[in-house]
């Protein structure tokens, strides 16, 4: 296996055509977290974006590096897919990609179930569900529908006319996006993805994207000229991704993301879009509408033996003090922790 690392922002653009060729042929990448554009978003605002082309092209390996070797996906925290870039038959040895790349370790918790090259490194099997849209009928119950048509009427009877636009194309929109969103993760205690600058410059340098094959998506529903409910996604060809939705709380009881949600995934096929992706969770409106679900895994690759062991003991601790009866007072903060220690 030949290796050749380059940072991202200086690969030849005859191997990131390669890559994007790779991308579009494969369904299982069919997310935009993959498309060669989203890691050169990453590696615009951060300096530690790496990509190793395997065998002049055959793959694509896209990861960060610390100054100790350890290796995490490209956006750690904002990355909801990550792995190889390769075709399905494409087989990998893991231990020697990494010691080519450097790494002593990486760690990975949405990789595709289907890229077997993981299968060893997995720890934890788990999904995102997403909703792949037809003709055939509209997505969620037809009590779920009814139940937020009168929401829209209620709120337009309120409050004035509702307008929905689904590419704003806005960036005092998309700054008021990223404010209301981290507000939101202040006050359920989560951790504020936002708090990092980079993570603001990199949403602000994805929505300069508006290719058809990767594009930021800034979202918005306004009643009287108000925005109540945004959402900024990413969209590869067919595939749009369920990033960061948001809602003024003012008008919670109308349920305005969901209500902007609905019109996304009504006008979709207008877009050329097939599927929405909403991400990994199983939080209450994603079960009310998704109709299929990716295998996701997580795990960690390790360079050496002992490595591997110490991390293998490392996730038997977590899952069990998760098993604990203690656990929703010792949860929190470590998840808070962990996140934090990945979203450096």
């Amino acid at each position: 296996m030949r290796v050749v690392i380059s940072p991202a922002n200086q690969l030849p653009e005859k191997l990131a055509a390669r890559w994007a060729e790779i991308q579009e042929a494969n369904p299982g990448l069919a997310s935009p977290f993959f498309r060669p554009e989203f890691t050169q978003a990453v590696a615009r605002v951060r300096e530690d974006v790496l990509v190793a082309a395997i065998d002049d092209g055959a793959a694509f390996f896209p990861f960060q590096r610390s100054s100790f070797g350890l290796g995490r996906p490209v956006g750690g925290t904002m990355s909801d897919y990550h792995g190889l870039i390769a075709p399905p038959a494409y087989r990998c040895d893991m231990v020697e990609l990494l010691r080519a790349c450097r790494l002593q370790r990486w760690t990975f918790d949405h990789v595709p179930a289907d890229q077997t090259a993981f299968a060893r490194w997995k720890t934890i099997n788990t999904s995102s569900p997403i909703l792949v849209i037809s003709g055939a009928a509209p997505a969620g119950s037809s009590s779920l529908h009814s139940n937020h048509r009168r929401k829209w009427r209620r709120l337009e009877e309120g409050h004035g006319e509702i307008q929905v636009d689904l590419d704003a194309r806005d960036p005092d929109l998309l700054e008021l996006c990223i404010k209301w969103k981290s507000e939101q993760y202040r006050r359920s205690g989560n951790l504020d993805l936002f708090a990092r600058p980079w993570a603001r410059d990199l949403v602000n340098v994805v929505s300069t994207y508006h290719g058809s094959h990767f594009a930021g998506m800034l979202s918005v529903l306004r009643v009287d000229g108000r925005p109540i409910a945004v959402h900024f996604g990413i969209r590869s060809l067919k595939f749009w991704h369920y990033w960061f939705p948001v809602y003024d709380p003012e008008f919670q009881r109308y349920s305005p993301g969901i209500l902007l949600l609905l019109k996304m995934i009504e006008r979709a096929p207008e877009l050329g879009i097939e599927a929405i992706d909403f991400g990994k969770g199983d939080n209450h409106y994603k079960l009310r509408l998704f109709n299929h679900r990716v295998p996701l895994i997580e795990g960690c690759v390790a360079a050496s033996h002992p490595l591997w062991v110490a991390t293998q003991t490392q996730t038997k601790i977590k899952q069990l003090v998760k098993s604990s009866p203690a656990s929703e007072y010792i949860i929190p903060p470590m998840r808070r922790l962990m996140q934090w220690a990945r979203f450096r």
